[in-house]
């Protein structure tokens, strides 16, 4: 029984919290009736009244003391217990920010999600001096603090976005930079955080090394389809190849936001889709490398379609 209450979250200390208080009001009800009793036996009178109700008046009392001196002993003893009697106001009042705080978390929109891209990707070069690589990324940072400066319901930067923070996050940016010398290195500006209407503008940046991720004729994904007559099936086949090569340029390297954009036509697709028809029956669609690709893209493919071997 034990194992089940702990397993469901029973409060033990509220329990006997409880028993405790429940106790000591047993504790002043015996002493405040004995003491009631004592000082009427002896016809003690206090201000001239009579035994009978200074009795009553001594039991109340002394029952009052001594839940004054449990008062005193909690508040002593107990964290607690001195905020719940000096600081409940406070903690209210808290208690009220933080849920309309999360409420308005809860109803306003993001505009923008933490590390969404906010411009188009920069190439910066390794090579340059660490002083150089600071200067580029200062003037980014200056550009895009501009560029969204009039956001409606967003806090923009203020005038000079370059404060001290700023300087320190651009300064170890630009030390990550000048490692990859001599690989140069794609800066992205991002979304420095969840950005909710009535909150303060975020930019960081997104650093990726620039690195040759796919040789000229290089394998970027294939699948294979069933019965190349079937549009329905073709189409499905295209749009999961398209998937396939937008992961494997991400696990080989290639910021997302660059991978997304496969640079394939539609006069390619349809060209696809027309060879699959001839076919008319099972057909691998695969995706090579036309030229050598860096991260930086264009993510660019050549379609070839050809039949399961075998037939």
């Amino acid at each position: 029984m034990n194992a089940d209450l702990a397993s469901s979250g029973f409060n033990w200390g509220a329990f006997f919290t409880i028993l405790a208080i429940v106790i000591a009001a047993g504790v002043i009800a015996f002493v405040g009736d004995r003491v009631g009793h004592l000082v009427g036996r002896r016809r003690m009178t206090l201000f001239g009244l009579r035994p009978k109700y200074t009795s009553t008046i001594f039991a109340v009392g002394f029952g009052m003391l001594i839940a004054l001196g449990v008062l005193v002993i909690a508040l002593v003893l107990s964290i607690s217990a001195r905020q719940a009697v000096f600081s409940l106001n406070k903690l209210n009042d808290q208690i009220d920010a933080l849920t309309r705080e999360r409420d308005r978390f809860i109803q306003d929109p993001v505009v923008w999600s933490a590390n969404q891209p906010l411009t188009q990707p920069v190439i910066v070069s390794s090579r340059s001096s660490d002083e150089d690589i600071e200067r580029v990324l200062s003037l980014l940072f200056v550009d895009v603090a501009n560029l969204y400066r009039n956001v409606p319901d967003v806090k923009p930067y203020p005038r000079n976005p370059l404060s001290p923070s700023v300087q320190s996050s651009i300064e170890v940016a630009a030390s990550g930079i000048k490692a990859l010398d001599p690989t140069s290195a794609i800066v992205v500006p991002v979304a420095g955080q969840n950005i909710f209407r009535g909150t303060a503008m975020s930019i960081s940046f997104a650093v990726y090394k620039d690195t040759l991720i796919y040789r000229k004729g290089e394998l970027m994904g294939s699948v294979v389809v069933g019965n190349g007559s079937q549009a329905d099936l073709d189409q499905a086949a295209l749009f999961r190849l398209g998937t396939i090569i937008k992961q494997n340029a991400q696990d080989h390297g290639m910021p997302y936001m660059i991978a997304d954009n496969v640079a394939t036509t539609e006069e390619e697709s349809a060209a696809s889709l027309t060879q699959l028809t001839s076919i008319g029956g099972p057909a691998v669609i695969t995706a090579v490398a036309p030229a050598d690709i860096y991260a930086e893209g264009p993510l660019e493919t050549k379609i070839v379609v050809s039949p399961v071997s075998g037939r």
